[in-house]
This record gives structure tokens, sequence and C-alpha cells, in this order.
């Protein structure tokens, strides 16, 4: 039986000179470097750096434009306001003040002379009559009477003015009718159709003494379209007063806003200048320009206007 030699591990070949010839190494499979490291066209995370790199650059354009779209609205916004609330500038401020409203002791002093001259009548009235029925003496009864008819005279304004310049009871009251009238008819003209205190509660964002709790009823009432009806004495009238006050306030911080922020669009070339025109109008209306008239038109006119010569007589 043949024996089973092991195999020797082939030796290196000996080439002339001296050389060895390496033992070729067991080949294996290559990896492939797109599996690593991703393909040769994408990132790290599999996407692609060519679209990266635009998006980065695309990036700040689109902020910078959403940025720009977003001032413009508010812009829009902020001169809606200024619309709305241009009523705040006809405030006038003694006709909702009311300086010279009569207090309570003043109408306190004028009943008490009035009181006193009741009286006064009274008893005079009950000594002529006792003299009419022989109760008293003629003669008393006869003073009584003349007494009687100067202080009936005394009731009447001319005559009473004439010695003193100090109001009656029922001239106070007038008085004050008349100032609550004057100032409910003022903040009729400032609420106007759509309600001024509705329509400036947004302004709260540039005064906080806005949102003072006191006012909510103002805001209500305003929406509703009752606050002329609600003010019926002069604390409603001055309240008012003071949250237009405030309102005015905040008008002014907001128009400094809005040209500030005009300008800037201005030198960015963002806005177009202001006129006139832009200032009067109603920011909701985009006004329509009117269109020049072409040659065409105005050589139909000359020639229309020497058809109508040249037929006249």
């Amino acid at each position: 039986m043949a024996q089973h030699q092991p195999e020797r591990p082939e030796e290196p070949r000996v080439h002339p000179g001296g050389r060895l010839e390496p033992v070729p190494e067991p080949e294996t499979p290559a990896e492939d470097p797109s599996v690593v490291s991703g393909s040769p066209g994408n990132g790290p995370d599999g996407e692609p750096s060519g679209g990266r790199e635009a998006s980065a650059d695309a990036d700040p354009e689109a902020a910078h434009r959403a940025a720009r779209e977003a001032e413009r609205k508010r812009q829009q916004r902020r001169r809606k306001l200024l619309h709305d609330c241009e009523r705040l500038l006809l405030l006038d401020f003694d006709t909702l003040a009311m300086p010279g409203w009569p207090d309570h002791h003043q109408l306190h002093l004028a009943r008490r002379r009035r009181d006193s001259w009741l009286l006064l009548l009274s008893v005079l009235a009950v000594v002529v009559l006792a003299g009419m029925g022989n109760l008293v003496p003629a003669l008393i009864g006869g003073v009584a009477f003349g007494a009687l008819a100067l202080a009936a005279l005394w009731g009447l304004p001319g005559v009473r003015h004439v010695f003193t310049h100090q109001a009656s009871h029922m001239e106070l009251l007038l008085k004050r009718r008349r100032l609550l009238h004057r100032a409910r008819k003022h903040v009729e003209h400032l609420e106007g159709p759509i309600g001024l205190a509705a329509a400036c509660r947004p302004l709260a964002e540039y005064n906080p003494a806005l949102r003072r709790s006191r006012y909510t009823s103002l805001y209500n009432l305003s929406e509703r379209g009752q606050l002329v009806d609600s003010i019926r004495n002069r604390s409603q009238a001055q309240l008012y007063l003071i949250f237009a006050l405030e309102a005015e306030k905040a008008y002014n911080r907001l128009r400094e806003e809005y040209l500030r922020t005009h300008e800037q669009m201005l030198d960015e070339g963002d806005a177009e200048p202001l006129d006139a025109a832009a200032r009067a109008s109603d920011p909701g209306v985009v006004p329509v320009p009117e269109s020049d008239p072409g040659p065409d038109s105005q050589e139909s006119g000359a020639a229309g206007g020497d058809s109508v010569t040249a037929h006249s007589p």
C-alpha cells in the first residue's frame, strides 16, 4: 500500500540574480467602496451633496424673501390700524373733561337757597291769607303781600342776576344736562360707524395700559354700538376721555414705527414713496391708475373738433 505523504508547502522559486518570487496570497472579495462610504455622488447621509449645497444657497434667499413678505404684511396691518384709529386725532379734551361741571357742593348750596326761598314764599302767603281773613291787621297783610310780590320776582332769572350771579338749582341741573349732552355728541362723533374703541383695541400692543380691565366694558359696548347710550354721568365720559388719551399715545407710537419701517423699506427698494392720496385713502382699497390719453385719441379728438367747426354755420 502506498503511504500518503503530506504535501510540502510550495517553496519560493529562485530567479536569476537571486530574486525570490513571493507566494501569491489567496484572493479576497474587494469591498464595494460605495457600500462603506456611500456612492461617490452622495454625502455621509446618503443625500446628494450637490443638492444640499444648492439648498444651502437657496435657503438664505428664501428666508430673506419670506422676511420681507412678513414685514410687508405687518406694514399693511399697521396702515389699516392707523386708518381705523384716525378719529383719535379729533379728540376735544375740554368737551369730555367738562371743567365747568357743577359739583355736589354747589348743588347743595343752591338747593338750600331754593328751599329758603320757598319757605319765605309760604310764610308770606299765609300772612296774606290771614290778613284777607281779618286774622291779622290789614297793614300787616298788605306788607306781606308786597313782600310776597318781590319774593316772587326774585324767582325770575333776569331779576335775580341783577343782584347776584349765583346760579339757581335748576340752572345748575340744566348746565349739567347740557354739558353731558355735548359730551355724548362728541363721543358719537368719535365712535363713527365702526366703533372707535373696538377698532383701537389692538393698540394695546403699543400701550399696555389699554389692557386694563376698566376698559373692557368700553370695548364691548363699542363693538355692539351701545357706547353712546351708556354714558349717563360725568365719570363715564371721563373714563372714555382717559381711554382716548391712552389710545392716542399708542397711536403716535404706531405711526412712528410705521414711518421708520417705511423709510427702511424705501432704502431697500421694497416700497413706494407715500403721497397725499395714499395717506388719505383707505388702505383696503387699491387705487386704479388713470390711463393717459394716447396720441391716437388726441388726433381723433382734434379731427372731431375740425369736423364740428366745418359743419357749423
